[in-house]
């Protein structure tokens, strides 16, 4: 064995070369040797977050108390450890004040079945697999510290042997979960897309689990010591698309695009504010792959437009002028229902956004309006106001395209907050109206 060893501080590197030759393996009555090439690394800076990229092998393995975290490589092939040539495995970060971070590097060059161990005492809190990166937790004490693991599309995290005394909580996004054996206080598991989650032996006094419609998942069951025995389920991806439905309640806040209005400040359709109450219906979330996903969903909303002016159908299909009020001018407002059908393209955010911010969205809705009429509220000779409406108007176009914009976000209950422009022209030709369109903003409860 020929060991060579060169040592640096700080955010350097500890390094060591050795090469094991003789690890034989027996078949039968013949032997084979196979030549183990290694070099170690070690660092000394404290991190508690531990972000692996693809390309690897990595196998995370806890060092007694005290250790310095150690690096260790395993390949068949020499000619990345000739000198000059060693890889770079790992690089750290250094925060002020601050735990710092531990970045295995992505395999640019090295055989893809090269293995990576990582044997460290740290009390790590947050582990980040990139795209199609690959962990295993072989054995760890995570102690008492609240874990966070974030699994991006394609990764896969294997779970030997864990422990952890706190809240551990598992985000993955199209990646692939083994959980075998953990004994755990509280596990979270939050699963997005085509994800793969597979549970065997674990033991957790609380638990909350939640797949989207496309994981693959498996059937529980738990006995009186809280251990978990499970059994393969099919793919929910073969089953119907449209499994679930989210109801909202929205208010939206109308006004005509500029340069839509009519320019005469004397036309009766001079508009002021279109507020409108509206709930709407969704289905589950499809995934797209990723981050990215969409579904459809059931509008059904209330509008209440005020005017400028006083006015008066003339017939159905044209509203003029009304100067026959008294002093007290008449309150009047059009309004009209909607039906429409939202089809939303989503991207959810990492959840290092949360839980203030959960994705971006937009969303196309065709919509048809109906029970058009036109309220008017009137001071009586008794002092009182009097309501009378002017039904089975025609004045707006039967259909509309509504384009929004927005974010999904939990701020003192709001469940989005969206930007919102029609496409067509609010009234009719045969209204005689200004082709304006309406512009604003929806907030969603």
């Amino acid at each position: 064995m020929k060991r060579l060893a060169n040592t640096f501080k700080g955010t350097a590197f500890l390094i060591s070369l050795a090469t094991i030759v003789g690890l034989t393996a027996i078949a039968g009555t013949s032997a084979s040797a196979q030549d183990i090439y290694q070099i170690e690394q070690q660092t000394d800076v404290y991190f508690k977050t531990l972000i692996i990229d693809e390309g690897w092998d990595v196998r995370l393995i806890q060092a007694p108390a005290g250790s310095p975290t150690t690096i260790v490589l395993s390949t068949s092939c020499p000619e990345y450890y000739e000198e000059g040539n060693e890889p770079s495995v790992f690089k750290t970060k250094n925060y002020d004040k601050m735990p710092g971070d531990l970045l295995i590097l992505q395999n640019n060059s090295m055989p893809r079945s090269t293995i990576v161990e990582i044997h460290t005492a740290q009390p790590i809190k947050r582990i980040h697999l990139f795209k199609n990166a690959r962990l295993t937790i072989e054995q760890y004490d995570f102690d008492s510290v609240k874990l966070d693991i974030n699994v991006d599309s394609g990764a896969v995290l294997t779970i030997d042997s864990m422990q952890n005394r706190r809240s551990t909580d598992i985000t993955l996004h199209d990646a692939t979960l083994d959980l075998r054996h953990a004994r755990l206080d509280n596990l979270n598991i939050e699963a997005h897309g085509n994800s793969v989650v597979n549970k065997g032996e674990i033991w957790s006094n609380r638990q909350r689990i939640n797949l989207s419609e496309n994981t693959i998942s498996n059937v529980t069951t738990t006995d009186s010591a809280n251990h978990l025995y499970v059994k393969r389920n099919q793919r929910l991806d073969k089953s119907d698309l449209f499994t679930s439905l989210s109801l909202t309640f929205g208010l939206d806040f109308g006004f005509p695009i500029a340069g839509t209005t009519n320019a005469r400040r004397g036309s009766p359709y001079n508009t002021g504010i279109d507020l409108t109450f509206n709930m709407v219906w969704r289905t589950n979330q499809i995934s797209l792959g990723g981050r990215w996903s969409w579904d459809v969903g059931m509008l059904l909303a209330y509008h209440a437009v005020t005017l400028d002016n006083v006015v008066k159908p003339s017939g159905s299909t044209i509203l003029v002028l009304d100067a026959s009020y008294g002093a007290t001018p008449p309150h009047q407002q059009l309004r009209y229902t909607t039906l429409g059908l939202p089809v939303s393209l989503r991207y959810s955010l990492p959840k290092k956004y949360r839980p203030w911010f959960r994705g971006f969205h937009a969303s196309l809705t065709p919509m048809v309006n109906f029970n058009q009429e036109l309220s008017s509220q009137s001071l009586g000779s008794n002092n009182r106001w009097h309501t009378n409406s002017d039904k089975d108007l025609d004045l707006f176009n039967r259909f509309n395209v509504r384009a929004e914009v927005g974010m999904d976000v939990s701020i003192i209950g709001f469940h989005s907050v969206d930007f919102f422009i029609d496409l067509l022209p609010s009234y009719k030709p045969a209204a005689n109206a200004p082709q304006m369109r309406m512009m604003g903003l929806i907030y969603h409860f």
